[in-house]
């Protein structure tokens, strides 16, 4: 569990990611949350200058 709160952050201090690759693995067990957590960090990356075509997406039938 996050003891901070992993939504605030200051897109500034951290590198651009128009050059970087991403791979997000999404849990598709309890996917009303796993949903919005992808959503989330697929934001994040856009937001820090990402490029969708650079973020994959691998969805798993569940996690432990």
């Amino acid at each position: 569990m996050a003891t901070t709160n992993l939504s605030s952050y200051d897109k500034h201090a951290i590198p651009n990611a128009k050059a970087l690759r991403f791979g997000i693995v999404v849990s598709e067990w309890n996917s009303e949350i796993t949903q919005g957590m992808f959503q989330g960090a697929f934001d994040a990356i856009i937001d820090c200058g990402g490029i969708k075509e650079n973020i994959v997406r691998w969805n798993v039938p569940g996690s432990f």
